[in-house]
């Protein structure tokens, strides 16, 4: 281990609780932190949250299933490493949410030891749905029985060391090779038959309605973000318990324990307003980077590194506090990860990737797939991920592979 890796080490031990706290807040969409503080006021007798949720504006908001798996990504605590690898895997994920590219493959295309691919696959494969990222259909239902039957040792050994005799229906022969009743065995498969052996669609969108982490306005010329507090205005300290700290019913540890409780609540109040300053001035810094994709949809390349290294923090602060973050303009509802593109050599405009999408799917012979029109950009020097590919798909309103070449065959099929 080099220095900086024992550094690091030694940071994340030492960490102060305020250190913990705004770690996660800057991490925590507006949803995340109302459950928080919600909890919160149920253990603090000094915490009084009294939100009406109702009047928080809430925009509903069509997030592909891509993104859902990012988020839960993004979301992780693990090393950029990992996190780099485990990008790559979601990028290539089949339409179905399998995986097959080998992890050998994996391990030279992104110069990293096969373990590590391992262990970052292992980590998609603990995201929901249940069974995203399997290699094949007899993993997929291993990763489901591990999280909806783990107590039933016996599926999880029919499906792990029979699947040869499973799959070509030979109950008959588990029955005598294990020793189990043939009625028992079927009772077995029934279970497995309520697993889904696709774990997802990659066209299905996913609704759900978000709160907006602030607004972008214009002045003098300038793009400045303002977050907006939706959740200090209704945090309120009783300070009606702090009398009765004093009184000689309360013991001496008793008293210790209210005092470490209101300055929770103190210490919360602190960290929710460096979230809101901190937020603020790097969510201005990305907005600024990218004025022009406001004014013409020109996106210039930027990394999470590029404002990590201007602000003086690490990559992976830069990644929570971007995580699952929006934003309203005039442009629209923005996602602030979508302003960064570490993807494009060039500054590239929306319209032309758009434009391009196009023109690969009206002049396919086939039903090509996200990745494989992906790949297609890389002809003319294009680096873009098949999930930015079904983005962009998506805004158009094209079809997935799968759904354009079901629609050909019913045209064809007219005609006889």
């Amino acid at each position: 281990m080099d220095i900086k890796n024992k550094n690091e080490v030694v940071l994340k031990l030492k960490l102060l609780p305020q250190t913990r706290l705004f770690l996660d807040f800057i991490k925590f969409s507006n949803n995340n932190i109302i459950e928080f503080i919600k909890r919160e006021a149920e253990e603090n007798p000094f915490l009084n949250f009294e939100l009406d949720e109702n009047k928080v504006e809430k925009i509903p908001y069509e997030s592909s299933v891509y993104e859902n798996i990012l988020d839960q990504l993004y979301f992780s605590n693990i090393e950029e490493e990992l996190m780099k690898i485990c990008e790559f895997i979601i990028f290539n994920l089949e339409e179905n949410g399998y995986f097959k590219i080998e992890i050998e493959e994996v391990s030279k295309i992104l110069k990293v030891e096969k373990k590590k691919v391992e262990e970052a696959l292992k980590i998609i494969q603990s995201f929901d749905p249940p069974g995203i990222g399997a290699r094949n259909l007899q993993e997929c239902f291993l990763i489901q029985i591990e999280r909806y039957y783990k107590e039933d040792t016996l599926l999880k050994e029919i499906v792990e060391k029979e699947w040869d005799l499973l799959s070509k229906g030979g109950i008959d022969k588990i029955s005598k090779k294990l020793k189990v009743k043939h009625e028992i065995i079927e009772k077995k498969i029934k279970k497995l038959k309520r697993l889904n052996p696709f774990p997802i669609n990659i066209s299905q969108k996913i609704k759900k309605f978000i709160i907006p982490d602030g607004e972008i306005k214009e002045e003098n010329g300038d793009l400045k973000v303002y977050i907006k507090d939706h959740i200090i205005p209704f945090i309120k300290i009783e300070f009606d318990y702090e009398k009765n700290m004093n009184s000689p019913l309360i013991s001496i540890k008793e008293k210790k324990i209210l005092e470490k409780k209101i300055k929770r609540v103190k210490l919360i109040i602190e960290m929710l307003e460096k979230r809101r300053k901190f937020l603020e001035e790097i969510f201005t810094d990305i907005v600024n980077y990218q004025k022009d994709f406001f004014k013409t949809g020109i996106l210039h390349p930027l990394k999470e590194k590029d404002i990590a290294e201007k602000k003086n923090v690490s990559v992976s602060t830069i990644s929570r506090a971007v995580n699952n973050k929006y934003l309203i303009s005039s442009y629209g509802l923005i996602k602030i990860r979508d302003l960064f593109s570490s993807e494009f050599k060039h500054s590239i405009s929306r319209k032309f990737i758009e434009q391009k999408i196009r023109e690969i799917i009206e002049g396919e012979s086939k039903s090509l797939s996200d990745r494989e029109i992906a790949e297609k950009f890389g002809y003319i020097g294009i680096k873009i991920s098949p999930r930015t590919i079904n983005k962009y798909r998506n805004r158009l309103k094209i079809l997935n592979s799968y759904q354009r070449k079901r629609q050909k065959y019913y045209k064809f099929s007219t005609f006889f």
